[in-house]
């Protein structure tokens, strides 16, 4: 399953990030955001990516390998836990602060943000895509199958600790990590259009974690994909979720070194 990321490659552009720039991302996962990040930035540009899973930092390798991505370094850390990863990197060397739907994994994110201001620029760009699971779904035609499919991933993040209203709670965390908060921007996620995984795709995708949550059975999940894929009609909308992007800057007032 392959998704395009036009949508965050938009938000992110809009929101200042460009070519040359030197960008600390969060949470890269399997290396998606790294790639686009890389592009973006150019060959004169550099992206230090970050994450706790050796398993991720593997694939993200991997997949940038063989894409011929050059600029992007990756390095293992807790972002829970002081960033001692930045130990030999200079104040002040990173333009941008990103990341795509890691802030909402956090349980204090405006901490983790106020702990990386000393290595960010003055006027640097602190810049974030989260999710929104707690206004959805939205629906005119009756989609059970749709609904229940929301519904149990709505479980999961729930027993994960994951803040499912991460999205608005971006310019609140934003100023409490001592940044300049700008704009937010928000859309809909309309299942199956866009760039985003078809309902049925992600609940296979995170099958293993619908199980670990106790949430479904392997049975179960199969059976409802079955049934979403039995209800969906080209003419018909689903509104799965919302995303927020939101900009922040660090300025006179916002803590480190400046």
């Amino acid at each position: 399953m392959i998704r395009s990321n036009s949508t965050t490659e938009r938000l992110f552009r809009a929101s200042g990030i460009s070519l040359g720039m030197t960008v600390l991302e969060l949470g890269c996962g399997p290396g998606e955001v790294s790639a686009l990040l890389s592009e973006i930035v150019g060959p004169t540009g550099i992206v230090l990516a970050v994450d706790l899973s050796d398993e991720m930092l593997s694939i993200a390798k991997r997949n940038l390998e063989k894409a011929g991505k050059g600029n992007v370094r990756f390095v293992r850390a807790d972002l829970n836990d002081a960033p001692e990863y930045l130990g030999d990197v200079d104040r002040f060397s990173f333009d941008v602060v990103a990341g795509r739907r890691v802030l909402m994994y956090l349980a204090r994110p405006e901490r983790v943000l106020a702990g990386l201001l000393p290595w960010l620029r003055e006027g640097g760009l602190v810049v974030f895509e989260e999710a929104d699971s707690t206004i959805c779904p939205g629906h005119v035609a009756s989609m059970p199958a749709h609904a229940q499919g929301v519904s149990l991933l709505d479980k999961m993040l729930g027993k994960e600790g994951v803040d499912r209203s991460m999205g608005f709670h971006l310019s609140a965390t934003f100023s409490a990590a001592g940044l300049r908060f700008e704009q937010v921007w928000a859309e809909a996620v309309i299942d199956g259009q866009g760039d985003q995984y078809t309902l049925g795709e992600l609940l296979q995708l995170l099958k293993p974690r619908l199980e670990s949550s106790d949430v479904a059975t392997t049975s179960e999940i199969e059976s409802l994909i079955t049934q979403i894929e039995m209800e969906r009609e080209p003419t018909t909308i689903f509104v799965s979720g919302m995303r927020f992007c939101a900009k922040a800057r660090k300025g006179q007032n916002s803590g480190g070194d400046a």
